[in-house]
């Protein structure tokens, strides 16, 4: 993801925990804010309880891969932060991508 898309300060992914709205999936959480910036901004996190470093990586990076095939269609000025479950460690990438898209819609984030 380049970093023009992402949330990279920890007072901008502490805003929008704080101010944003969550929507829940056996996968992964997201929670979004609309912000002041045009454009949308995205960060992804995986605990310590997701698994060692290679393993949060991964996740991270299909997190990241399945984002970014959504990233155009996602509605302009809004701050995303998505968490990483435990459960994600067994998903395959379909199933993280269907996860993201399912979120994505149930939050009325995505253009049509």
């Amino acid at each position: 993801m380049k970093r023009e898309f992402r949330l990279t300060r920890s007072r901008d992914i502490k805003r929008v925990r704080e101010t944003g709205k969550t929507v829940h999936h056996p996968l992964v959480v997201l929670v979004y804010s609309t912000s002041d910036e045009p454009k949308i901004r995205t960060a992804v996190v995986a605990s310590k309880a997701i698994g060692n470093a290679v393993t949060r990586n991964l996740v991270k990076r299909r997190l990241k891969s399945c984002l970014a095939l959504h990233i155009a269609a996602i509605k302009g000025n809004t701050d995303l932060v998505i968490y990483a479950r435990k459960g994600i460690v067994q998903a395959n990438f379909e199933e993280i991508c269907l996860a993201i898209t399912d979120l994505l819609t149930r939050a009325d984030l995505l253009e049509n």
